[in-house]
C-alpha cells in the first residue's frame, strides 16, 4: 500500500511538473514580446519550424483563394510556383523582430503596416488567467498548443505550437487566424501576378 501511495504521489508530481512547464516557457515568451525584446524570443522559438508553419499555411490559403483543387498535374505546377513565390512573404515574418511584432499587434505590420480596428495582441492582459490559458491548451507527448489573446472568438485567435526539442520547449508553429492567411495570401497573388 506504501508503494502504491509514494507510486502515485510521484506520477502527480510529474504530471503537474509536465503540465506547468510549458505554461511557465509560455509567459516568458509572452513577457518577452511584451516588452518588444526580440533577442529573448529568438530563444523560444524554432524559426525553420515556424517557417514551414506559415509556408503551408499561405499556400493553402493561396490555394483556396485562387480556386486551385490539390489535385492534378496543373495543381502541382501552381503550388511549386507559389512555394518558389511565397519564401518572400514568409520571410517577411520570420525573423525575431517581425514575429515579435506580428504576436504583440497581432497583425503582420511587415507586410501590412495598418491593422484593423479591433486587432489584439498577445501579451500578459490578452493571454488570460491560468486557468483560461488550460483550458484553451491541448497537451501531448512532447507537444502544447494554446490559442490566444482570449478577449477573441477562438476564430480570430493565434495557436501557438510548442513542441519539446532537445528538452527545452520551443515555438515550433503559429497558426495565424483566417484573415491573415488571406492578407498573405493576396500578397502572394500580387507577387505571382508580378512575375
Amino acid at each position: 500500500m506504501r508503494k502504491t501511495t509514494v507510486a502515485l504521489v510521484i506520477i502527480g508530481l510529474v504530471w503537474i511538473g509536465y503540465t506547468a512547464w510549458p505554461l511557465y516557457e509560455l509567459t516568458v515568451l509572452v513577457r518577452a514580446i511584451d516588452a518588444r525584446d526580440p533577442s529573448i524570443v529568438a530563444r523560444y522559438v524554432n524559426f525553420d519550424r515556424v517557417r514551414v508553419s506559415l509556408t503551408e499555411q499561405v499556400v493553402a490559403a493561396y490555394m483556396r483563394k485562387s480556386g486551385i483543387k490539390p489535385s492534378g498535374l496543373f495543381a502541382q505546377q501552381a503550388v511549386a510556383a507559389g512555394l518558389s513565390i511565397v519564401d518572400p512573404v514568409v520571410k517577411k515574418l520570420v525573423s525575431p523582430q517581425a514575429l515579435t511584432d506580428l504576436l504583440a499587434v497581432g497583425w503582420p505590420v511587415a507586410v501590412a503596416a495598418n491593422p484593423p480596428p479591433g486587432t489584439l495582441g498577445i501579451n500578459r492582459d490578452t493571454l488570460g488567467t491560468a486557468w483560461q490559458i488550460f483550458g484553451a491548451s491541448h497537451y501531448g507527448i512532447a507537444r502544447f498548443e494554446v490559442s490566444a489573446p482570449m478577449e477573441l472568438p477562438p476564430a480570430n485567435r493565434f495557436e501557438l505550437r510548442f513542441q519539446l526539442l532537445a528538452w527545452h520547449w520551443q515555438l515550433a508553429g503559429v497558426v495565424l487566424p483566417e484573415n491573415i492567411q488571406d492578407l498573405l495570401a493576396n500578397e502572394l497573388i500580387k507577387a505571382t501576378r508580378g512575375h
